[in-house]
């Protein structure tokens, strides 16, 4: 049987990362019959159970060698894991993991990535060296490929799909409805669901953020829910926003598997969204949406489905981000079924992640 190691930010408690994660395992089975999964990860007896893979532990080498030998592929990614903005230890850790596939004559595939921004000269050079060392690029933006293209990556060519996530599909509305009555949210309201992330101990798009969901919140009559994509780290912030707000608003502090979660933005009326996974869950349930730019993926997107910005969360204005809402809030009926059309051709796009995995073991099934 055909053996695949999945490397990512995975085993983290980040759901848009557990989403991608999802994705990837749910198509490869339904392309690639048989095919055993290895994750590598940050908890491993976690992933194991949620996914039912097989998980070794990310920062342990010999784990990490030993499957890595036994494996017919790599896939990498997909997720921002080629960038030096949250960390400079991304781009050299999951390019070693490349680095060892190829070492060992592995096939090795960059699988829907976002890449950039990559800022340092070794992580440049890095990017360069080993991305043309691999068998098969495939990013989920334009603006991904052309920062390919600029750091000199030629071969293979490089290949437009979209997020991974797009083939997923989210939980039945009464799961998001059960958290939802758990959480205190009532029934019969519209919905304002926010989801807000750390950033670079910046505190000012806290209040900027409040301050627009207390007016968005009045002028519609919405009801406001924090949706944390990761915890806890997005559960504290967003117990600040809504603690800085004059309107009584709700945090889902439950910790929910990956459908669930994407249940949950499907039954609000309208998302203001940091996390760009937020907007894609969102966007693929034909939720409107508003996003808070703290990274080019997060503008990238929102181009790409058509949807407006709420301006860079390092000078976040309130009245902006409550117009933008207002704007989204009355072209709501306009703008569901779009979206919805934009995600259909979007899951098909990223389904060609997984046809080109699977060729390159031999396969290359069709969805």
């Amino acid at each position: 049987m055909p053996k695949v190691v999945l490397s990512g930010y995975f085993g983290f408690g980040n759901a848009g990362d557990e989403a991608i994660l999802a994705a990837q395992v749910a198509a490869l089975r339904r392309l690639v019959p048989g095919v055993e999964l290895t994750v590598l990860s940050g908890n491993p007896a976690e992933t194991a159970a949620a996914y039912a893979v097989a998980a070794v532990d990310r920062g342990n080498l010999t784990a990490v060698r030993r499957a890595l030998r036994e494996a017919d592929l790599l896939v990498s990614g997909g997720g921002s894991l080629l960038q030096d903005v949250t960390s400079n230890r991304s781009i050299p850790y999951y390019l070693g993991i490349v680095a060892l596939a190829k070492l060992y004559g592995k096939k090795v595939m960059l699988y829907g990535n976002g890449v950039g921004p990559v800022r340092g000269r070794l992580n440049r050079l890095l990017v360069r060296w080993l991305g043309n060392m691999v068998d098969q690029i495939t990013v989920r933006d334009a603006g991904s490929a052309a920062i390919l293209q600029e750091l000199g990556v030629t071969r293979p060519p490089v290949e437009v799909t979209a997020d991974a996530v797009f083939t997923l599909t989210p939980a039945g509305r009464e799961a998001a409805e059960a958290v939802l009555a758990r959480t205190g949210v009532a029934p019969g309201r519209p919905r304002l669901g926010i989801s807000v992330r750390p950033w670079r101990r910046l505190e000012g798009y806290k209040a900027a953020v409040a301050r627009a969901a207390d007016a968005f919140a009045a002028a519609a009559g919405v009801e406001v829910v924090f949706l944390p994509m990761q915890h806890p780290a997005d559960v504290e912030v967003s117990g600040q926003v809504a603690g800085l707000m004059k309107v009584p608003a709700r945090v889902v502090t439950e910790r929910c598997d990956v459908p669930t979660v994407m249940a949950l933005y499907g039954a609000m009326d309208v998302v203001l969204g940091m996390r760009l996974h937020a907007l894609i869950f969102a966007a693929l349930q034909g939720v409107p949406h508003l996003g808070i730019v703290y990274d080019p993926k997060v503008a990238n997107f929102l181009n790409i489905v058509g949807q407006p910005g709420a301006g860079l969360v390092e000078d976040l204005d309130p009245e902006r981000v409550t117009q933008g809402l207002m704007e989204v809030w009355h072209r709501r009926e306009e703008i569901r079924p779009r979206l919805l059309a934009v995600s259909a051709d979007l899951a098909r796009r990223a389904w060609r992640n997984a046809e080109l995995a699977a060729a390159l073991l031999g396969g290359g099934g069709r969805t």
